[in-house]
């Protein structure tokens, strides 16, 4: 039987070798087409996003250089408008219409979108009055105070609210440093405040809330808002 066999196994070998052979030239066309795809993906939504922004920046650039003399450059109040004021405003009108909604029930077409269905449905009121006011206490004697304490660091740092917008290359690298910068910290800070001695101190309060709603977002003891 052995004889017998034995001319086969060259035979077998090339076949086990042009197997793995085509196995590889697949593999090399899949990269390889991935590769250019995503290059020519990249360039073509660079384009795009180029596009957008030479087509839009004068318009920005008016409007920017308009309330910059509107505020006759003082850069501490263009530096908390955008840094504080806005950002809150946007956060509470949001929540307005969110609030409205789990006090309410109404309109029924978005509360059929909730998480966890049947949890806060209606949300206690006077639960929600006090994370609200925990919420706008965090901002206003916390946040604030730290962003204008931030504002001598960024005039070391440089200009931080001159006459000229960045570049369209510049936003984007900006954008993904910070947002890579925040996960990173977000996450490990998180896991931080679930340490045993540190949660039932202070991350504690922020669960309070076992079925969250959006205001609840910045719900937190002093000590992790300021984190």
């Amino acid at each position: 039987m052995g004889k017998t066999e034995t001319p086969d196994l060259p035979e077998r070998r090339g076949q086990h070798d042009g197997q793995l052979w085509d196995s590889v030239k697949k593999t090399a066309f899949v990269l390889g087409t991935g590769l250019l795809t995503f290059a020519a993906f990249r360039n073509t939504l660079t384009w795009h996003l180029q596009m957008f922004w030479g087509a839009s920046g004068d318009f920005w650039q008016a409007h920017w250089g308009k309330l910059h003399n509107y505020f006759d450059g003082n850069e501490l109040a263009l530096f908390g408008l955008g840094s504080a004021i806005i950002p809150s405003l946007s956060f509470w009108t949001y929540n307005a219409v969110l609030i409205f909604i789990d006090l309410t029930g109404k309109p029924n077409f978005f509360t059929r979108y909730r998480i966890q269905l049947g949890k806060n449905d209606p949300v206690d009121p006077a639960k929600l009055r006090h994370a609200a006011i925990t919420v706008l206490c965090n901002q206003v004697f916390i946040s604030f105070p730290m962003v204008l304490l931030m504002y001598p660091f960024m005039k070391w740092r440089g200009n931080p609210c001159g006459t000229e917008l960045p570049t369209f290359h510049w936003v984007l690298l900006e954008l993904t440093v910070f947002v890579l910068v925040e996960e990173i910290l977000f996450y490990y800070s998180h896991r931080l405040f679930h340490h045993p001695i540190i949660y039932k101190h202070v991350h504690k309060k922020h669960h309070e809330w076992t079925a969250p709603v959006g205001v609840v977002s910045l719900y937190a003891h002093p000590l992790e808002h300021i984190v």
